[in-house]
């Protein structure tokens, strides 16, 4: 399930670029971009502290993150190569270790308090184990939650990076408050409001199913 605010458009976008790549670009090939990019993106992320370009850096990352992680599905079914079992095996491992590698980066930054990095990672793979264990049980892989997906979360990332190359954070008093921290703790909080009530949900669809087997049986 797939219904964020660019789905449509991007959908289109990757299809038109997927027929257009040369057929030495494998999807696996595309994967291994997107990881790469990921682990650049960590490293931009820590070297920030020297200097505003690796901001930039990361950004670029961001772009060949998208670029990677969303075209190797894409090619795959265009040119109709899928391997469901062995991508979806793949992909998943790819982003978790992916993800570890940028926000451990950006938590020892110095943009962001390193605690507060390192709960956002933590909810971040609560809410994808959550996610992967509905796929499993429910057989539904919802990829989008209240309209954002990993690409409008890209762009966002963007935008952010961008704001801090100008404005890192404010003084309350003699109290530096960091921009990051900011933004942080409510997203902390949008990733364990989405996971407890996604997980309600499945677990409430779940427990209705079996319950209704168990009285078919007892019948």
């Amino acid at each position: 399930m797939h219904t964020s605010f660019l789905s449509a458009i991007e959908k289109r976008v990757l299809v038109w670029m997927a027929h257009r790549l040369p057929l030495w670009v494998s999807p696996d090939l595309l994967t291994f971009i997107g990881l790469i990019a990921m682990i650049g993106i960590g490293i931009c992320y820590y070297l920030s502290k020297i200097h505003f370009i690796y901001l930039i850096g990361a950004s670029i990352g961001l772009l060949l993150n998208w670029f990677g992680d969303s075209m190797d599905g894409t090619v795959a079914r265009v040119r109709k190569m899928q391997r469901p079992k062995y991508g979806y095996y793949l992909d998943h491992l790819v982003d978790a270790f992916g993800t570890c590698f940028m926000m451990l980066g950006l938590a020892y930054s110095g943009l962001i308090t390193p605690i507060l990095g390192i709960i956002l990672l933590l909810l971040y793979l609560i809410m994808s184990i959550n996610i992967y264990l509905a796929t499993h049980t429910i057989g539904m892989f919802k990829i989008s939650f209240a309209g954002f997906s990993p690409t409008e979360g890209r762009i966002l990332l963007i935008i952010m990076n961008t704001i801090l190359i100008f404005f890192k954070g404010f003084h309350i008093g003699s109290w530096q408050v960091k921009l990051l921290d900011v933004v942080t703790i409510p997203s902390a909080i949008f990733f364990l409001i989405l996971t407890l009530r996604s997980a309600f949900l499945c677990l409430s669809s779940l427990d209705k199913t079996e319950r209704a087997a168990w009285k078919e049986k007892k019948e």
